[in-house]
């Protein structure tokens, strides 16, 4: 067992300042309701953090399993807060298995907000200025407010394209890379040495699409955030957020058909897709507003989270309000919506170009962990 001091402190860096407070009493691992009676969790992850045991955490799919509830910080007797840690645990992850790795790095330090919202905004600049110069447009129109007016979509649509395929690939080489790393080090996590062969083989005989389909299905239904207690909040906030996001999606690709029948996106309020977004725009602002609020209002019981926790936070939120700024000030005819969109702009280029590499991340991780997890039955059996 390899050890490394600057791992450990790395972890605290990242958001598990109370790492030092843990005397290993295994409360954490007892009252985790997410936590199998097998190789459980969050001990022996507190005890390597401690340790820095750098490659054995880095290869550990149980920090996925973890949804934070923080039940084991509520009754740690030392305050030390295993949640904080294994967040930061997996924000590490993130950072190790992302790729390219300079930018994981780059990311990871507070100081690099303002860079990361600058490199979009100025790229926009320039856009502007070159097309106001050679295409003519890039003006603020008068008249009604119709934003291909002033931008012409193709181009919004183009630099989707791009932005996408960056995400895709990023992603793609990521998972790869982590899946290679928990396969991998399953052995040293669990010691798989000294479980008998032929209960492995058991626990591994499932087919591909059961596991997946049942992996999903607990993504979809966000069923293992109703057994939290400290944090249960979580499960509503989590649920607005997450299908807030699906119906924003649907809603742009009602938008994407729309262009392509060669009709504008000056939609009224009671279009079908226009319905869709403002409800998708809805439940994101009502559960971002949720988290944020308990953040600040409960901090000593859930946590104040970590600038890579609220990386993702800010940016989402300023996305939902800038895009709820946008309707209002059009539906009020005033040119500040196009000052607006432009933000909004820099907003959704910030969010979408660096997902792979802040919290967003988490909903690629977590779902290849959950099906690693119910392909090996590395999960709590259901009473």
């Amino acid at each position: 067992m390899e050890l490394d001091p600057k791992f450990a402190r790395s972890i605290i860096k990242l958001g598990g300042e109370s790492l030092k407070k843990c005397y290993q009493c295994a409360t954490c691992s007892v009252i985790c309701p997410m936590s199998p009676d097998d190789n459980p969790f969050p001990r022996k992850e507190m005890i390597w953090a401690q340790w820095g045991v750098k490659d054995r955490l880095l290869k550990d799919v149980d920090v996925w399993l973890c949804h934070h509830c923080n039940d084991c910080s509520e009754y740690c007797p030392r305050g030390a807060k295993p949640g904080e840690v294994l967040a930061a645990l997996r924000a590490a992850q993130v950072q190790t298995y992302s790729w390219p790795s300079f930018i994981a790095k780059i990311f990871s330090h507070p100081a690099s907000f303002i860079l990361f919202l600058a490199i979009p905004a100025i790229l926009i600049y320039a856009v502007l200025q070159y097309a106001q110069a050679n295409l003519g447009w890039g003006y603020i129109p008068e008249g009604e407010i119709i934003m291909s007016n002033f931008i012409p979509h193709i181009y919004i649509e183009l630099a989707g394209f791009v932005v996408g395929g960056f995400v895709g690939l990023v992603s793609l080489i990521s998972i790869y890379r982590f899946w290679n790393a928990i396969t991998e080090g399953a052995g040293k996590v669990y010691d798989i040495e000294a479980i008998d062969d032929m209960e492995m083989e058991i626990k591994t005989r499932k087919g591909f699409w059961q596991v997946f389909l049942t992996a999903l299905w607990e993504i979809l239904t966000h069923k293992r955030f109703k057994d939290c207690g400290t944090s249960n909040y979580r499960y509503f906030a989590h649920l607005m957020i997450f299908y807030g996001f699906i119906l924003l999606g649907i809603s742009t690709l009602g938008a994407v058909v729309y262009l392509q029948m060669g009709k504008e996106l000056a939609l009224p309020p009671s279009d079908p897709v226009k319905v869709l977004g403002n409800i998708g725009f809805v439940l994101l602002f009502a559960g971002m507003t949720w988290v944020i609020f308990k953040r600040f209002t409960d901090t000593e019981r859930l946590g104040f989270g970590s600038y890579f926790d609220w990386f993702f936070l800010i940016i989402l939120y300023l996305v939902v309000i800038s895009g709820i700024a946008i309707e209002a000030a059009r539906l009020a005819g005033s040119t500040s919506a196009y000052y607006i969109y432009l933000a909004h702009l820099v907003f959704v280029f910030t969010l979408l170009t660096y997902a792979p590499y802040s919290k967003f991340a988490h909903l690629l991780y977590r779902s290849i962990a959950y099906v690693y997890s119910e392909s090996t039955g590395r999960k709590v059996e259901e009473s």
